[in-house]
């Protein structure tokens, strides 16, 4: 079966501000596009959580504003992705028992920390238990707490009536799916932070026992595993009905948002280098083979495609700093990004000697450690509110040098350019900042924003046979080109000695001052 010019597929992102839906045809051409956002609840003691209903409604309502606005109703296939390393307690139904716990989430840290240690140990895993951890699923839970199978250790020991009553646990994604089918199923590249399959077949991927038990989980209350690209079934009469889209749509199980922006972006060979910009960042790449690097926190994991796995390496802080920042400074309203970028060109490259750290949340790699937190060095009476703003900017750029740096060495292989996308570089400035700190030709995608909703919609093209992943590539030709300036980038290199210096110099204060004893709750 061939795409045909009048098949158009459906893509969801369930993203941790927003939910986007989009129509796309298969060019890669978005025909229309509805974004509904929901609130997270945060925390002093850790906690992160949404309401699983609000993103459903999201969900649904961007179905219908998106039918509406096209007219068309018949859909070839839908695809699902979304945050990640959240979880969702269920009943036999599909329907949340109690509040998602999302990515941020840090509660679980003490309990992870319980089951992984031990002596003999090395970075504060037990020898023994790591070396399985590492052979049969090619990493290890984090000790941030942030991992799938923290959430749920943490419902076990402190929420022990919702995890008996619990039928099964979902990432968020995989309940989008079950609401869209009435099928409760998980695809076995989103589960992987449960540190309990076996990943050393990418094509396919399963439980392992003595796992399970090892991390003190209920194989009963494990979803079954299908692949990436298996159609799980039809949509649901009632969701037809609420929606219009037509019950002929096949829903496909769709991947994490890392691997779903890969195939977005049309990076489908190996060792094309993709840094997406959002809420949070990541550098990713495809490699043919299964790699840990556990003192960098970087592992490849199975992929949305057969036989192919995908590098695990994610910034916690990007756009959200700029969000805050600009929320302090007052810059709102609904030119606030042409301001930014007014602000920021008036500033020259390093924003007149002041550094900023985007660690407003902890960060995950190339370092994990929760106690991280953000903030403005060298400032002086000379520095001004496009200064700040332009640091910002610059401060999320250098941890992702940092992290490519990682990520190259991962992959024995220095990227000549590095695809972006995400909504961090709608701003050709920041485009050309990262160009400038990364010295390396920069491509961005069209609608750069919308690339992971597009690649949930392909992908959903090619599980359901209409398009062949190599159909893929022709995305890379719909991209602006960025260069590095090389003046620019003679003094992005010295900021970048001194980024590196002021962590290693404030790491051990950072965490006196964040442990959970004096930790301050916000208000």
């Amino acid at each position: 079966m061939n795409a045909e010019p009048g098949d158009v597929f459906l893509g969801i992102d369930l993203g941790t501000s927003s939910c986007k839906v989009a129509l796309v045809d298969s060019s890669g051409n978005i025909l229309a596009m509805g974004v509904n956002s929901y609130p997270l609840s945060v925390s002093g003691d850790g906690m992160a959580e949404q309401n699983p209903e609000d993103w459903w409604n999201a969900v649904v309502t961007g179905m219908k504003d998106v039918v509406k606005s096209a007219g068309i109703r018949k859909i070839s296939s839908i695809g699902v992705t979304g945050q990640w390393s959240g979880t969702v307690a269920v009943d036999m139904n599909g329907d949340p028992i109690a509040p998602a716990i999302v990515w941020m989430d840090t509660r679980g840290e003490e309990i992870i920390r319980e089951i992984s240690g031990g002596f003999p140990s090395i970075s504060g895993y037990r020898v023994d238990k790591l070396v399985r951890w590492l052979r049969i699923t090619g990493g290890a839970p984090a000790h941030s707490g942030k991992d799938s199978l923290a959430h749920i250790l943490y419902m076990k020991r402190f929420m022990p009536e919702i995890y008996e009553r619990a039928y099964t646990f979902l990432e968020p994604k995989d309940f989008i799916v079950s609401r869209l089918t009435g099928k409760i199923l998980a695809s076995w590249d989103n589960v992987a932070l449960l540190w309990s399959i076996n990943n050393r077949d990418s094509s396919h991927v399963v439980y392992d026992q003595r796992l399970i038990r090892m991390n003190s989980l209920d194989a009963t209350k494990l979803p079954d595993l299908v692949s990436p690209l298996s159609v799980v079934g039809k949509v649901k009469e009632d969701v037809s009905s609420i929606t219009g889209i037509s019950r002929e749509a096949s829903v496909i199980s769709g991947c994490g948002d890392t691997q779903c922006s890969l195939i977005g972006v049309g990076a489908v060979e190996d060792n094309d280098v993709h840094i997406y910009l959002g809420t949070s960042s990541w550098v990713t790449a495809h490699v043919p083979y299964k790699k840990t690097d556990i003192f960098h926190n970087i592992a490849s994991l199975p992929s949305a495609i057969p036989g192919k796995y995908f590098i695990a390496a994610e910034q916690e802080n990007a756009c959200n700093c700029l969000e805050y920042v600009s929320k302090l400074l007052s810059i709102e309203g609904r030119d606030k990004y042409d301001l930014i970028d007014i602000e920021c060109r008036a500033s020259p490259a390093c924003s007149n000697g002041l550094l900023f750290l985007p660690w407003l949340f902890g960060e995950r790699a190339p370092v994990e450690n929760p106690f991280l937190r953000g903030g403005f060095f060298n400032m002086g009476l000379n520095n001004t509110r496009s200064d700040l703003i332009r640091s910002v900017m610059e401060g999320v750029a250098m941890n992702s040098r940092w992290l490519l740096g990682i990520v190259e060495k991962f992959m024995d292989k220095k990227a000549d350019h590095v695809i972006m996308a995400g909504g961090g570089v709608i701003s050709t400035t920041w485009s050309q900042i990262y160009s400038d700190v990364l010295d390396r030709r920069i491509l961005v995608m069209d609608n750069p924003r919308y690339s992971t909703v597009r690649g949930a919609a392909l992908l959903s093209a090619v599980g359901s046979g209409f398009m062949k992943i190599t159909d893929l590539r022709v995305l890379r030709e719909k991209t602006m080109t960025f260069d590095p300036d090389p003046g620019n980038t003679v003094k992005y290199d010295r900021l970048f000695r001194q980024f590196i210096s002021y962590y290693k110099n404030n790491r051990s204060s950072m965490r006196e001052m964040n442990s959970r004893e004096v930790r301050f709750t916000p208000k």
